[in-house]
């Protein structure tokens, strides 16, 4: 059988994001979205998604790279945020951080993420990948079993460690739908090669507003991105292929 989670990244982090992800689930094939609870949309965000999408399947995307650190005050982070701030990308995270910074900023982006949407999140993911991170990846394991909550594996290595930790992951994952890859073409391609078992396709949809446009490299193609994800032919080629749309929800049943 094959199934697949169509995860939408950054949900919160500008309005067009959070419009771009919206019109990509209500049109489109997205099932699953992670919240970047930190930034400034991140508030409206659950809130639309809340009223117009209540079945979209909201996680965390946690956060230790770009921007400010939770509301934890600067000092309090010495390795993970030095003066309240994250590095700008996970090749200048410190070699090693202590387990006590990276669970004390994680649980705290999962407080808020549960203050704002008044429930916990579905699911974990991190931006940058940076759950892959040597000294991110047991902390992030270890929280998201004590939660219940699947996660994402974003390489083969942290698959087979996360799967032994006893965590629910996705069979596979696929995040060749990007840049360039983010193409009808490619899309139908990489459906028509899916893979028997759960498989997760992680996208960034979007709408280039200002915001995104001064604070992202990785903006106009968004927009490439809702137009292919709401290609009115996909979903016939899914149902003939074969393949189950499904929710980070529905993961840890399969």
């Amino acid at each position: 059988m094959k199934r697949l989670i169509v995860n939408a990244d950054d949900y919160g982090r500008t309005p067009g994001v959070n419009e771009g992800t919206l019109e990509a689930y209500v049109k489109g094939i997205v099932t699953s979205a992670t919240v970047m609870i930190l930034e400034p949309a991140a508030q409206e965000g659950i809130h639309l998604a809340r009223a117009a999408a209540p079945d979209l399947a909201l996680g965390l995307h946690f956060a230790v790279t770009g921007g400010g650190a939770s509301a934890n005050p600067a000092g309090t982070l010495p390795r993970l945020a030095p003066g309240g701030r994250f590095v700008r990308s996970v090749e200048e995270l410190p070699d090693r951080i202590p387990e006590e910074e990276i669970r004390r900023e994680l649980e705290a982006q999962i407080a808020l993420f549960e203050k704002l949407a008044g429930r916990p999140p579905t699911h974990l993911d991190s931006h940058h990948h940076s759950a892959v991170h040597v000294s991110v990846q047991p902390v992030f394991a270890a929280v998201a079993l004590e939660r219940g909550l699947p996660v994402r594996a974003a390489n083969s290595r942290a698959r087979g460690q996360l799967r032994g930790s006893g965590l629910h992951i996705p069979d596979h994952f696929i995040e060749s739908f990007y840049g360039s890859g983010a193409t009808a073409e490619n899309l139908r391609f990489v459906l028509a090669h899916l893979r028997e078992g759960v498989s997760e396709l992680m996208c960034h949809p979007g709408h280039p507003d200002e915001a995104l446009l001064a604070g992202s490299s990785y903006a106009r193609e968004r927009e490439q991105e809702i137009a292919a994800l709401c290609d009115p032919t996909l979903r016939e080629s899914l149902s003939a292929d074969g393949i189950e749309l499904i929710t980070f929800r529905e993961l840890a049943g399969c």
